[in-house]
This record gives structure tokens, C-alpha cells and sequence, in this order.
């Protein structure tokens, strides 16, 4: 039996549909489409005191210290902007906000003393960094930036060489990591496979719903990193 023009069309349609709805599901299909999960709202709480320091600022006004770092490009403006003030309205502890460059926390000296830490994109690296040498009461990473290997990470041009981040990358030296460590990682980020592959070996809470590499996830999943913290403080 002979097909006619119209099932050969019908069918090329068939396939090209497919062929779409294949794509959407993949990460970068989801993005392009929006279907990232929603963005977060910030709280309309009282923000807490915010107080400048040579190095950053204070946010908060007592309780124990935690140790925030920012994403690349990032600066203690930029947790304003996303809202870190008010979410810690209630929280029982303060945030030592530090400015920071663009070379992912490597040799970075603390300017106080703490007890937790907190880092988005760079400063999830960074934080984990810091666990991988020293224990902690609580680490939570929101969209690490990690690299499984060093073709990835020199694509960014953020370590001065291989030796560097071969000393750093938290993915070479997960079982160093011995505090409570929290993850959090979009479906739809380009860091979530090894920010899984991290979380699974250290151990880590957290979630790894549908989301991006962006401020509405981040503020999305903030109340729930800043309550891992308040909860082992």
C-alpha cells in the first residue's frame, strides 16, 4: 500500500513536534521556555541593621557570626539587592557580608571570626573551599560553582593556574568536607550535575528542584539555607 502525501506530512510534523518537545526538556530547552520553577519573593519584614565595615558589612545586629561571600561580580550591594536583609529579619544570628573580587575565594583570609557560611554561585565555591579545610557548625552552598575538571573551570579565566585550582575545587577534596553542608541547585543550572555529585558524597541536605542560575531562584530557596544555618547555630 502506497502513503499518501498527506501521512508523509503528517508525519514529518510528528516528528518535528517530538523533536521540539524533546528539546524543551533538556536544561537549556527549559530555560529558553521559562520553565525554571517560580522566583522567589522578597519578605516584607523589617530589614535588619546594616552596618559598613572596611571589609563589607554587618547585617544583623547580634548573635552568632556567619560568613557570607557573594558570586562573581557580586559586593554587599548585591545581597541587598536580592533581599538578605529582610530574610533575616527573626533569623537569631548576624552576617559578616564580605566584599570580595573575582577570584573565587582563593586564599581568602576572613576578616572575623564564625561559626557558619553562606555562598551563592562563586561564594557557594568558596564556602566549600573553607570546609574542605576547617569544620564548621553549618555550610550552605546555593548554586556552587564547580568544575569537574580544568578544562571547565579555565573557560571561566578565574584561577591563576591549574595548581590553584587543583588546590581549591571542592570537587578534589570532598572527603576533607566534614561539616553540615547544605545544597541548593537549580535543575536548570549549568552547575547542577556536579553540585549533585557533591551534595551526594559530602552527605549534604538541600533540593534540587527546577530552577536557574539566577536571582529568582536564589531568593527562592534562601528561607531555606538561612534556616539549615539557624537551625545547627
Amino acid at each position: 500500500m502506497g502513503i499518501s502525501r498527506r501521512a508523509v506530512l503528517l508525519g514529518g510534523a510528528g516528528l518535528v513536534g517530538a523533536a521540539g518537545t524533546y528539546g524543551a526538556l533538556t536544561p537549556r530547552g527549559r530555560r529558553l521556555l521559562g520553565w525554571t520553577g517560580p522566583g522567589g519573593v522578597v519578605p516584607s519584614a523589617e530589614p535588619v541593621p546594616v552596618q559598613p565595615m572596611p571589609w563589607g558589612a554587618w547585617m544583623g545586629a547580634a548573635g552568632p557570626a556567619v560568613l557570607v561571600l557573594h558570586g562573581r561580580g557580586g559586593s554587599v550591594a548585591w545581597w541587598e539587592e536580592l533581599g538578605l536583609p529582610r530574610f533575616l529579619n527573626g533569623c537569631g544570628f548576624r552576617c559578616a557580608v564580605v566584599n570580595g573580587g573575582d577570584d573565587y575565594w582563593v586564599g581568602f583570609d576572613p576578616p572575623v571570626p564564625f561559626e557558619a557560611a553562606l555562598g551563592v554561585s562563586m561564594g557557594g565555591f568558596g564556602v566549600l573551599d573553607i570546609a574542605s579545610r576547617r569544620f564548621l557548625k553549618a555550610v550552605a552552598a546555593v548554586s556552587p560553582a564547580l568544575f569537574p575538571s580544568w578544562e571547565d573551570a579555565e573557560r571561566i579565566d578565574g584561577f591563576a593556574s591549574r595548581e590553584v585550582w587543583e588546590a581549591h575545587e571542592p570537587l578534589r577534596h570532598k572527603a576533607a568536607i566534614k561539616s553540615p553542608v547544605g545544597v541548593w541547585c537549580g535543575r536548570e543550572d549549568p552547575f547542577h550535575d556536579p553540585a549533585r555529585d557533591l551534595a551526594a558524597a559530602v552527605g549534604a541536605i538541600g533540593s534540587f528542584e527546577h530552577g536557574e542560575h539566577d536571582i529568582g531562584y536564589w531568593r527562592r530557596v534562601l528561607p531555606d539555607a538561612l534556616r539549615f544555618i539557624g537551625q545547627r547555630l
